[in-house]
């Protein structure tokens, strides 16, 4: 069983600028949390809430300690004593030592005592220090006071930060990324191998995106599909050949990236993304591709990474044929980086609620997905859509790097556009991006923030 913490963007600063004061005196401040469990596996804490306790709230600040009047934390813990949320205690070390102190040892097993008494036994809490350039160090207590090191904290915004316990400058890069680091240094190599990324779907866009993710150093893969190799697959799939027809395209992949053997572990789940497996690893993974054409599927993760505090970048591409003629109409690509904060999928319209409303009602009600479609109420039933290995490569390529930029920041003036836009068929790339911008927007996902790192609750995602 791990341990870890996703901190918001937002929350990660409001404690940056409290406790990293001028004065060089240590400060504090509460983060309220919801969780993620899976059990056996990890439980992850996802920021809701800062509260910081301002100097005159304060009885000691000095350089090496800090106290308060343990009201205030009482006050904190009527707040979400209702809800079973965590609470999170934060304070600074301005002399740099960073591991925790016996001072803190003694009071902190003291203050979560407390908590455990008054809340109940229910939830676990944590504590975290922040050294002078901002880096966190955290553990977790346990409901029997013992306590564990939090294995991953990550900071999720515009930018991705990373922060775990041997991550050093040290780091001995393998032999297979050497000119990789050339590029971006021993810092991202590491990054990389830390992560594991959840890629729902495995075809022309999804087994690129796996094969790069691979060749880049990913920790750790899941490819979700329910789909096998057809004939008319092979001109697209990344890792597949003809005596493959029949065969699951995540078991295809698997073994594909296994014989490339530079490390990454790798784990196949062959059912729709909906289901309890699915969800098991997107709750346990730290970002997500949407590789799939399916609406149905796009709105469950349009919604995860919102409640979840985990990134989805999510991708598509259209071919239009002008009708009776070999003649491209309209050849563009889409990649958008999900996360609270900025604008979703639904915001954006590049979810199709009806089309969903009937993928889904295609897999859990047949009978009655049948009479609509002879009532002639399907859309995109029919003909296949075009489709071009070397543009869903090219799509699958600018998603990953989108991910590369978001972690080690080599284009920072893309930061600020998590949508964009490239049209093929026009002069250049004909690209076009969009800032993240949710004010006055009044959708439940992206524009109100009492779902963002909802974590865990009936019904899942609050979908009826």
């Amino acid at each position: 069983m791990k341990y870890t913490l996703t901190i918001q963007e937002s929350h990660y600063s409001e404690l940056k600028n409290h406790l990293l004061n001028e004065d060089l005196n240590e400060h504090v401040a509460f983060v309220i949390c919801s969780r993620s469990l899976v059990n056996g596996v990890e439980e992850r804490l996802l920021s809701r809430e800062v509260i910081t306790l301002s100097n005159e709230k304060l009885i000691i600040s000095e350089p090496t300690k800090v106290s308060w009047d343990n009201q205030y934390f009482i006050e904190i813990l009527k707040k979400v004593e209702s809800k079973n949320f965590s609470i999170i205690l934060v304070h600074n070390h301005p002399e740099g030592f960073n591991q925790f102190s016996e001072i803190d040892d003694k009071g902190e097993k003291e203050l979560f005592q407390l908590a455990f008494n008054r809340n109940g036994y229910n939830t676990i809490h944590a504590s975290l220090i922040m050294l002078p350039d901002g880096y966190l160090i955290g553990r977790v207590w346990k409901t029997n006071l013992s306590n564990v090191q939090i294995s991953l904290i990550r900071i999720i915004g515009k930018r991705i930060v990373l922060n775990y316990p041997d991550k050093t400058s040290d780091y001995e890069t393998p032999e297979v990324f050497n000119r990789q680091q050339l590029a971006f240094g021993k810092a991202l190599v590491q990054d990389l191998s830390k992560l594991k990324i959840s890629v729902v779907g495995a075809g022309a866009t999804g087994s690129a995106t796996a094969l790069l993710l691979t060749r880049l150093g990913i920790g750790e893969l899941c490819l979700i599909d329910k789909d096998t190799v057809e004939q008319s697959n092979l001109n697209r799939l990344h890792g597949a050949k003809l005596s493959d027809v029949g065969k699951y395209k995540v078991d295809v992949l698997q073994q594909y990236i296994k014989e490339i053997g530079i490390g990454t572990k790798i784990s196949v789940v062959k059912s729709w993304v909906s289901d309890k497996e699915c969800i098991d690893h997107l709750k346990t993974s730290d970002l997500i591709f949407g590789c799939t054409d399916d609406d149905a599927g796009r709105i469950l993760l349009n919604r995860f990474a919102y409640f979840y505090l985990t990134p989805v970048i999510d991708m598509g591409l259209i071919i239009q044929v002008k009708k009776d003629m070999n003649e491209i109409q309209d050849l563009q690509g889409r990649v958008s980086y999900l996360y609270p904060g900025n604008d979703c999928l639904i915001t954006k319209g590049n979810i199709n609620t009806q089309r969903a409303y009937e993928q889904d009602l295609k897999r859990n009600n047949p009978e009655s997905y049948k009479k609509l479609k002879n009532e002639a109420y399907v859309i995109g039933e029919g003909d296949p859509s075009p489709a071009v290995v070397t543009f869903t490569t090219q799509i699958a390529s600018i998603s990953v790097n989108e991910l590369l930029n978001r972690i080690q920041g080599y284009n920072p003036s893309l930061l600020d556009f998590p949508h964009k836009q490239f049209f093929f068929h026009r002069y250049g790339d004909g690209s076009e991006i969009f800032p993240g911008n949710i004010s006055n927007n009044e959708c439940r996902i992206c524009g109100q923030s009492n779902y963002w790192g909802r974590g865990d609750m009936q019904p899942f995602l609050d979908m009826a």
